[in-house]
Order: structure tokens, then sequence, then C-alpha cells
């Protein structure tokens, strides 16, 4: 959506603050202290502080103290909140004893966005003011918030059930479910059909909250009864069972009835699984700690209406003290989104100039001027390469978008299974092939990509506006509707300069449409495959366009 919000995705981004809880250990402290060498040991808490806008570091958080331990694991957790757009730095401080004015064991400087980002969400790393090699701190990010969306998806299949409507006549059972309160009575929380005259039936799959049928507890037991249906008179209970979630994602599971009177003389038949998993919806942290990362491609604007770099009004103008608005966007966006990349190399591309020794303008090209290696090495090398680019290369144009667009979708393409691919395209105004960039969009909007454009200039961006289609689909030139909305596009004069706004404005859809691409292709996290294989999606992958 535009930088207003609103449409398509707006809703979640506006709710993406995670509560995030982390969990602290310590690894290989040393302290010493000559009073008491040589049997002075490490007596570690961990003080946790955010820094603020002002550039002040406050604290969120202290762990318990631990005694005679180098290595801790600490009990206690701190509680933080974590947006994915902006740049959040948090420090902790390992002190000796439970009196902060003791002496500093160590510390660790970073960014939340690293924690989050690592494989797992679980960080590494030296402790500095400790020995070379000595001293680590780990850190595990875990979202606070339960699971109180998880739905259990069950199928149920009876065999050879007591017939209650005499001997010449087949039951018409059906089932009911029933929550167990903490005062040991029953709630009923769930009814199938029936089915008529059959003591072998399949009902359709059951849908239940795990909230209402267990309290959100896969262990708790709860109960199942089996009923024939009457119509000329009451009907009859052929047989119950409890069991739990837990015993029902168990391989074969066979539940065996028991008769009302309580007798297991009296042969009931039984309940089988025939498909069972729990449905729950997955969160942006769900996917980052399994492995899915950002990669950043950046598509710079090379042409004449920008004015020539050596001058001072100039767009690309690097001859003063402040990053031009090119640089600004470039670093702005690059510094938050490399957090989630493991590499932190970025596809760096330009278009609309003439390059060295050619006479015709490029609507692709490496700003590296090196067709066999357009990435760079993170936010520097990406800005340093924009320097030497802009020395090298002929200001001319036209704005074609197309070009930018097809190539990084093709590395969306080349990289999809773990990969989310982010183009940020800067801009100082009109395009010039907005049916071509249009049909693009919609092909892209298949893959995992979003397209992020910055306006740079005093332009009314109206080309910009439109291809951010946050009201209506964008529809190619076949008739074909975009499958999901995938551009953001934000003017830089509204963000002043302020470079934690501008990427808070930029990224604030990203995490939603990361969700949708994963939700229509029904892409399930890689922790959920490795630890928990019976957690499906939702199937209506509606959920992550609420």
């Amino acid at each position: 959506g535009g930088a207003g919000g609103g449409g398509k995705g707006g809703g979640r981004a506006a709710e993406l603050k995670i509560r995030l809880k982390l969990s602290l250990e310590c690894k290989g402290l040393e302290y010493s202290d000559w009073k008491t060498w040589p049997f002075s040991k490490a007596d570690p808490m961990v003080i946790v502080s955010v820094k603020g806008a002002d550039g002040e570091y406050s604290e969120v958080g202290r762990t318990e103290c631990v005694t005679d331990a180098p290595s801790p694991v600490f009990e206690s957790k701190v509680e933080l909140d974590y947006f994915f757009e902006t740049k959040q730095h948090v420090r902790f401080v390992v002190v000796q004893g439970s009196d902060a004015k003791l002496p500093e064991l160590g510390r660790l400087e970073c960014t939340l966005s690293s924690i989050v980002g690592a494989r797992h969400s679980k960080r590494t790393a030296p402790l500095a003011a400790q020995k070379k090699g000595k001293g680590q701190m780990v850190v595990l990010a875990e979202e606070v918030k339960g699971k109180e969306g998880d739905v259990l998806d069950v199928t149920f299949r009876g065999v050879t059930l007591a017939a209650k409507d005499g001997f010449m006549l087949k039951s018409d059972p059906y089932l009911k479910l029933f929550r167990r309160r903490t005062d040991k009575s029953l709630v009923e929380v769930h009814r199938t059909e029936s089915v008529t005259q059959n003591l072998n039936p399949v009902w359709q799959p059951i849908k239940v909250p795990l909230s209402e049928l267990c309290n959100g507890d896969l262990a708790a037991p709860f109960r199942v009864e089996c009923w024939d249906k009457d119509t000329l008179s009451a009907d009859d209970e052929i047989g119950s069972v409890n069991t739990s979630v837990a015993e029902l994602l168990l391989p074969a599971v066979d539940l065996p009835l028991i008769d009302a009177s309580g007798r297991e003389s009296i042969k009931c038949g039984s309940l089988k699984v025939d498909n069972v998993c729990v449905r729950r919806i997955p969160t942006l942290l769900d996917y980052l700690g399994s492995g899915c990362q950002v990669t950043v491609t950046v598509a710079v604007d090379f042409t004449a209406s920008n004015q020539d770099p050596h001058l001072p009004t100039s767009l690309h103008y690097n001859g003063g003290k402040e990053l031009n608005p090119y640089q600004q966007a470039m670093q702005a966006v690059g510094e938050v989104l490399l957090e989630y990349d493991h590499d932190k190399r970025i596809a760096a591309f330009g278009y609309g100039a003439i390059l060295p020794g050619e006479s015709e303008p490029s609507h692709c090209f490496p700003i590296t001027l090196n067709h066999n290696a357009p990435e760079v090495d993170g936010v520097h090398g990406l800005l340093d390469a924009y320097k030497a680019c802009l020395s090298q290369v002929q200001l001319h144009g036209p704005t074609n978008f197309a070009p930018s667009i097809e190539r990084a979708a093709m590395l969306a393409e080349e990289t999809a299974k773990q990969h989310y691919q982010v183009l940020l395209i800067v801009t100082d105004g009109c395009i010039t092939d907005r049916t071509a960039a249009v049909d693009a969009i919609v092909k892209a909007s298949h893959l995992p990509i979003s397209i992020i454009i910055v306006g740079v200039g005093d332009e009314d961006f109206a080309d910009m506006q439109f291809l951010d289609a946050d009201r209506t689909a964008l529809v190619d030139g076949e008739g074909r509707k975009a499958l999901r909305d995938i551009v953001q596009f934000v003017p830089f004069r509204e963000c002043k300069g302020d470079a934690s706004l501008l990427s808070s404005q930029v990224l604030r859809e990203l995490p939603a449409q990361l969700l949708q691409y994963q939700a229509l292709k029904n892409h399930k996290p890689q922790s959920w495959k490795e630890s928990t294989s019976y957690l499906e999606l939702p199937e209506d992958p509606a959920w992550a366009f609420a």
C-alpha cells in the first residue's frame, strides 16, 4: 500500500508489533578477584537494555544471579517488543553478582533483527571485555503469543459399531466431542453429521479449535461419544472413549468404544483415525527462524532528469557532506533487510544510462559494470559501487522499470525455496514503460518477491501510486489479475531525511506480503517439518489477508 497505508496487507501490517521472549545463557565466563584468588568464580547476572530514539539505552529486564557458574543457563526470561521494519539496538551486560555496580564480566551489543534472523532465531556471539576466545552469549528469541488459533482437523472412521435399531437394522451413527472442565464436568464442543444405516461410517472432517476442546493442551483428555440417531425416540448411546490430541496424532490409532454401562464385555465397536493434523496460522518468526532469508536487489535510476551529479541541485549529487536521497534510501532499507540475509550480498543494477564504450542506453545493467559479478558486499559495498558507477556512466533515459523487475523476478524464481526477494527501485519520476511494468508485476506476483519503490525529488509520482494498486488489483495486457499486491511506494520527501521513518514506511507491508506468498503456495515453515510434523497451514489462505 501507499505511504498513507490501507488497502490489502494494511490490516496485518498495522499489527506487526511482535512480543518476544528472550532466553539467555553464557558460556565460558572468566572472573578473577585478587582477594579470593584462586577460588573466585563467576556469579553472573544479565541486564538487558534497548536503545531509544534519543540514543540512550534503557533497561527492559534482567535475569537472576547464578552463583559459581561460568556457563549459566538463566531461568528468567526477558520480554520486549520487536518491529520488523526498524533497526532496534539491544545491549546485554553480564555483571558479577546481583548488584549492577559490581564488575562487568562482558557485554554484547547487536540488533534485535540479527537475533530473529539467525537460524532458529538463536544467536551465539562473543562477549566484549572477556579475553579473546573466552566468554560467549547465547540469545534465543521466541514469540510470547500462544497458539490460541490452533485447530484440530481430524477424520474419524467407525469400525463394526453396535447396531442399536434391532437385529435387522443398522445404526445411524454420529459423534459428539466434549471438553473436560477442571471440575470434571463435560461441555459439548462439536457434533458431526449422522451417517444413515452404516456400522462402518466415515464422518466428514471435524475442525474444532484446540482452545475449545482441550484448552490448547495436546495431552489434556477429552471425550468422544458415538450415538445412534433415532427419529421416533430418544437417541441411543453406542459407546464412548476418552482420548487426547496427542493420542490421535500417533500412528494407527484404534480407540475401542466402551458401553455406557461400563461393561467391557459389551462389544460397541471402535473408532479409527483416517487423517489428523493441527492447523496453525504461522507467524513471521516461524519462517525467519526456519531459515527463510530475505534477499535484496536494488535498481537505481540513472536517467538525465536527475541532473548532472556535479551540480548541487542534482538528486545524484555526492560532493556534499550529506548523503544524497539515493544513498539515504539504499542505506535505510539495506541496513534493515540485510539482517535477514545470511551472506549480506546485494544484487545491484541501474537503468537509463549509457555505459562506457556504448552509444545506446541500457535498461538494466550491474552498477559494478561487471556483468559476471552484479553482487556487492553489504550496504557499504552498495554505496561504493554506486558512487564509482556514477562517475563512469552518462545519465540518459528512458525510465523503464520492466527489465529490472524481470531480472529480480528471475532471481526470485531461481532461489524460491528458502529465499524471499525484495527489489528496491529508487527513481525520480514518471516511467515510460508503464504497460510493460504492469505485465512484469502481475507475472512476479506469483513469485516470492516484493517490490519497494522510493520516489526521490518533487514529481507527483502518479504512475507509482498506480503501480502500488492498494484498492484495485493490477491487470496485465492479457486480462490477468495480479495474484497479490506486491508493490509498496513511498515518496522520499515525506520522510524528511529520517532514515528510521523511511525504513518503517517502506518496509511496513513486507511481512504481510511474505506471509501471503507462503499462504498461497501452502508452504509450511521448515521448523514445523523438523520438529512438529503434525502441523499444517489452514486450508484457506485467507488467514494471511485478514
